[in-house]
């Protein structure tokens, strides 16, 4: 059972203790993306009948080689085409980061962080008329609010499950399936990279106006009421917390206690040059990734760090597995047709076959002598 007897306002109203997490200030360590590793594809059994029939070895090429020479070609075209995408991207993200940089001075960056110090000593004050007014504040959420991530949390791995891929191949069906869940797991993991990386485009502005919203919530969080403690704990608090600037520049005041709670609510974070780039928690979700508070001389090294060890490397993934997703779709449809084609012209194509003289009663046949008519 949990223990609440932290919400008493004995102790519930002081801020001392651990210290709630903040970004970190120089986290240059990013995870490994799972890599493309689809499973062998299935293989039919070939067929073994022995016959006393010494039949010609069948010619090694098929109309097939064209066909995988095709795939390879248009691979190779497909490469040098991102490129020249990738090649205008970066210029475009070079030309907002240089925009970025001009606006996020240090002048603006001491006025932020001071604006921010201010609310950290405000929030910390709400916190303690909250939870003396409503002891059992974490229950409020427990009992209301939990339950409610919670139901999203079954929803969404009945949708992805635990991350893991079949492996057991019985058709190419299976392996378009394959397919498909990796496809959609690298597009998730390049959209949250890509969000995180979206969010650095104008720091200064988004920091800035963030700031002003909690000033707001602050101001209307004074009139005290139960919807106050979703408001604190679920919106200003995430929030705050996520725009701080590093806890080695400016740690914050409020207790850790007052960030835990819907425990089955887990996510698996993942630093990466500072920003979070796990898969996030659903109310974390709420609000969204951030920019916080770096010194205004970090912000290229940020920028470049994400772009080149996770958004390039993340993007060509995303691009590999939709290109073999795609292959695979190819081959479905070509054996479809193989199979439709071959029965609908296999009277026409097995006469074909039958050569003359006839090769294969272990010796050559004469041609039949043409009977006079």
């Amino acid at each position: 059972m949990t223990d609440y007897s932290q919400n008493h306002p004995d102790n519930g109203c002081d801020s001392d203790g651990d210290r709630a997490e903040q970004p970190p200030s120089d986290e240059k360590k990013c995870p490994d993306l799972p890599p493309n590793d689809p499973p062998d594809p299935y293989k039919p059994p070939e067929c073994n009948k022995t016959l006393p029939c010494n039949c010609p070895d069948p010619p090694g090429a098929t109309e097939h080689c064209l066909e995988d020479l095709i795939d390879k070609q248009t691979e190779q075209v497909t490469v040098a085409e991102k490129a020249k995408a990738f090649k205008a991207e970066l210029e475009a993200l070079l030309t907002k980061a240089k925009a970025a940089s001009q606006e996020y001075t240090v002048e603006k960056y001491g006025k932020l962080v001071k604006q921010w110090e201010e609310q950290d000593a405000q929030i910390v004050n709400l916190i303690k008329t909250l939870v003396c007014t409503y002891p059992c504040w974490r229950c409020i959420i427990e009992c209301y609010v939990c339950p409610l991530f919670d139901d999203l949390r079954k929803a969404e791995q009945q949708l992805n499950g635990d991350g893991k891929l079949c492996r057991d191949m019985h058709s190419i069906y299976d392996q378009r399936y394959w397919h498909e869940r990796n496809k959609e797991s690298k597009d998730r993991i390049f959209q949250r990279i890509k969000s995180v990386l979206a969010v650095w485009e104008k720091p200064a502005q988004t920091i800035e106006k963030i700031l002003t919203d909690n000033a707001k919530l602050i101001a209307d969080s004074q009139k005290v009421s139960p919807s106050t403690v979703y408001d604190v704990f679920l919106k200003l608090v995430p929030m705050h917390l996520a725009i701080a600037p590093p806890a080695t520049e400016k740690k914050t005041k409020i207790a850790k206690k007052f960030t835990v709670f819907c425990e089955c609510d887990e996510g698996q974070p993942e630093k990466c040059c500072g920003p979070d780039v796990g898969e996030w928690r659903l109310r974390d979700r709420l609000i969204g990734p951030q920019p916080y508070l770096i010194k205004p001389d970090h912000y290229f090294t940020l920028i470049c760090c994400l772009v080149d060890n996770l958004y390039r490397p993340a993007k060509d993934l995303l691009a590999e597995a939709t290109a073999a997703l795609e292959k695979v779709e190819n081959t479905i449809k070509r054996y479809k047709d193989q199979l439709e084609n071959g029965l609908k012209n296999f009277e026409k194509n097995a006469k074909a076959k039958i050569p003359s003289p006839i090769e294969c009663c272990g010796e050559k046949l004469p041609k039949p002598e043409q009977q006079p008519t």
